[in-house]
């Protein structure tokens, strides 16, 4: 334990010192690594072995299927067919981001993706109703986070690449969840904006031609329905989620630019390599930990100190919400997951349940100050400060941690569609 308080405390300190979060794993590792007495060369043979995982390939394709759905008119078709169904309803817009975000979520997987796509859309249209704009930020901040929660995820594909769960489990798994962290901040909205006067009966929001719409709603649906019904891998959903953006936008909607594809892949191929590189010091340090005992230490402390696996859950929920507020997403799945797997085996507990709730309170994290990614985000869309916008995010906070919290209560909530479709 005293070698993982010690990473805590190299990683905590680079990171106040402003050193990018891939740097600063990178060489917490390798400080952990000097200190233990291994060579240097095990830091490059982790990266690169991290990195030759076939089912990490399905980050690239979601991500690139989100940049050809913003090129080819989806998501805008996405966001004009939820709002014609949300006219007159207090909050109606912002009910609009949520519900978009949700949907757009169900193709790309990412927080971050999610947010800007939906944001980019949305902010602007919210503000000229009258909505403040560190309320409108806060939104579609906690829009994002249901981009890792509902089906496909890029965080759940990395944590099977480390478990060797089935990643369509884990997918499936995260589907009722992510409706009821969808519904909870949708119920915060509405609350507070017939409270506020926010959004009554505004206008239907025009996004231009949706002629066509079916197309895009029809996108989520089935790749979903692909990947639990078996009828893909979460990698190959992947790939047919960039054929069809790519059919759709170019022959159905016929708004999709070559010109704008180079640009395209490189910002897909730039978002998945800082995810890759962030993969590869992460999994070095979870090495370092592994070989200093790290992960048997603390299954022996929890087996001993904590009675059940209900106690467990509570716990671990705790000590993910912690770490959530002051470690970004990726590293924190990377680090803790050989940590965590261990007690859950110990304690019978399902790792599928595990995992996405593992996942799950993590991406919360996202929204939680005071490393809260969705968060800065936020704050750079709508000009304004720290304190504005989470003031704006804690109803919404709420909801969300809510949701999660009913998740340990009621284990159905992420089990019932993998052991129902898949068997599991």
């Amino acid at each position: 334990m005293e070698t993982f308080g010690l990473y805590l405390g190299i990683f905590g300190v680079l990171f106040v010192l402003g050193i990018p979060i891939v740097l600063a794993l990178a060489l917490a590792a390798i400080i952990m690594l000097l200190l233990s007495d291994v060579q240097l060369l095990v830091f490059a043979q982790k990266f690169i072995v991290s990195l030759d995982n076939y089912n990490l390939t399905a980050m690239f394709f979601f991500i690139f299927a989100g940049e050809l759905m913003n090129g080819g008119g989806i998501t805008r078709r996405i966001v004009g067919a939820v709002s014609r169904l949300i006219k007159g309803i207090p909050g109606g817009l912002a009910i609009v981001a949520v519900v978009s975000c949700a949907l757009f979520a169900a193709i790309n997987g990412s927080a971050i993706a999610t947010s800007i796509a939906i944001g980019a859309l949305l902010y602007s249209p919210m503000v000229k109703q009258g909505y403040p704009p560190a309320f409108a930020a806060a939104v579609i901040a906690a829009g994002g986070i249901i981009g890792p929660i509902i089906p496909p995820s890029i965080p759940m594909i990395v944590y099977g690449s480390i478990t060797g769960d089935s990643i369509a489990a884990l997918f499936s798994g995260g589907f009722i969840l992510g409706l009821l962290v969808t519904i909870g901040e949708i119920a915060v909205i509405y609350l507070v904006s017939r409270a506020r006067g926010y959004g009554a009966g505004g206008e239907v929001l025009v996004m231009g031609e949706t002629k066509g719409a079916f197309w895009a709603v029809l996108f989520p649906v089935l790749i979903f329905g692909l990947i639990v019904g078996g009828l893909m891998t979460a990698t190959e959903a992947s790939a047919f989620a960039v054929m069809y953006a790519w059919f759709v936008g170019t022959f159905v909607f016929r708004e999709f630019e070559w010109k704008e594809l180079p640009l395209m892949v490189y910002r897909a191929m730039k978002g998945s390599g800082m995810i890759m590189a962030i993969v590869g010091s992460a999994t070095a340090v979870a090495w370092v930990l592994t070989y200093q005992r790290v992960p048997q230490q603390v299954t022996e402390a929890m087996v001993q100190n904590i009675g059940s696996p209900i106690m467990f859950m509570a716990v671990a929920f705790a000590i993910l919400f912690f770490v959530g507020m002051i470690m970004d997403l990726t590293p924190a799945i990377l680090i803790l997951t050989p940590i965590f797997m261990g007690p859950v085996a110990s304690f019978g507990i399902d790792p599928v349940y595990f995992g996405v709730f593992f996942c799950s309170v993590l991406s919360a994290g996202l929204i939680t100050p005071p490393v809260g990614t969705l968060i800065y985000l936020g704050c750079a869309t709508s000009k304004s400060n720290l304190g504005q916008v989470v003031r704006q995010l804690l109803p919404l906070v709420g909801a969300v941690y809510l949701a999660l919290f009913v998740s340990v209560l009621w284990p159905e909530i992420i089990t019932y569609i993998p052991r129902t479709l898949l068997k599991m």
